[in-house]
C-alpha cells in the first residue's frame, strides 16, 4: 500500500511539474531566461537568477525555488541552487499572511480547486511576483541596499561576499 501510495505521488507530481513547466516556459523565456529541466536560469552583468520547480516526494505539494548568484565571483552560464548565494521559496515575496494561505493552497494539488484552476492561478502569481523582482535586482547593490532581501535568504557567505564586492 505505501509503494502504491508513492508511486501514485510522484506520478501526479511529475504531470503536474510537467504542466507548471509549460504554462511557466513563454513568460520567462520573453525576460531572457533559458530552461533546463524543471528549472531555469538568466545570466547577465553582476547577478545570475535562478527559478525551479521542485515537486515533494511525500505529498501533492509543489515548491518554488528562487537563487541568485553573485557573477563577480566565478561567471557561469547557468548557475546551480547549491552555489547561489541567494536563496529561497518563492512564497517569501509574498506580502500578507492570507497572500501565504492562498498560496499554500494552490501549491497543494492533493486538495482543493481542480489541477488547471491550480497551474492557472500559481501561473499568475509568479508572473506578477517573481519577475517583477528579477527585474527589481540587477547588481550585488541592488540586493544590498534591498529591504525585502532578508538576512536567511543568503547563503554561502552571501551578505559577506557582497559587501566585499561593493567595497
Amino acid at each position: 500500500a505505501a509503494l502504491y501510495v508513492f508511486l501514485r505521488l510522484y506520478y501526479m507530481s511529475s504531470i503536474i511539474s510537467k504542466k507548471l513547466q509549460e504554462a511557466l516556459k513563454a513568460q520567462f523565456k520573453a525576460f531572457g531566461f533559458k530552461k533546463k529541466g524543471a528549472s531555469w536560469a538568466c545570466a547577465e552583468g553582476e547577478l545570475a537568477k535562478w527559478f525551479n520547480i521542485q515537486c515533494s516526494r511525500n505529498s501533492g505539494c509543489v515548491y518554488f525555488n528562487v537563487g541568485i548568484y553573485f557573477q563577480a565571483t566565478k561567471e557561469v552560464d547557468y548557475p546551480k541552487e547549491l552555489d547561489c548565494h541567494l536563496r529561497f521559496r518563492f512564497e517569501q515575496l509574498l506580502s500578507s499572511d492570507e497572500e501565504i494561505r492562498d498560496f499554500y493552497r494552490l501549491s497543494d494539488f492533493e486538495s482543493g480547486l481542480n489541477t488547471e484552476a491550480k497551474i492557472t492561478r500559481l501561473t499568475n502569481l509568479i508572473a506578477s511576483k517573481l519577475i517583477p523582482f528579477f527585474n527589481q535586482y540587477n547588481s550585488v547593490t541592488d540586493i544590498l541596499n534591498s529591504d525585502k532581501i532578508r538576512p536567511h535568504m543568503y547563503w554561502n557567505n552571501g551578505k559577506e561576499i557582497a559587501i566585499k564586492l561593493c567595497a
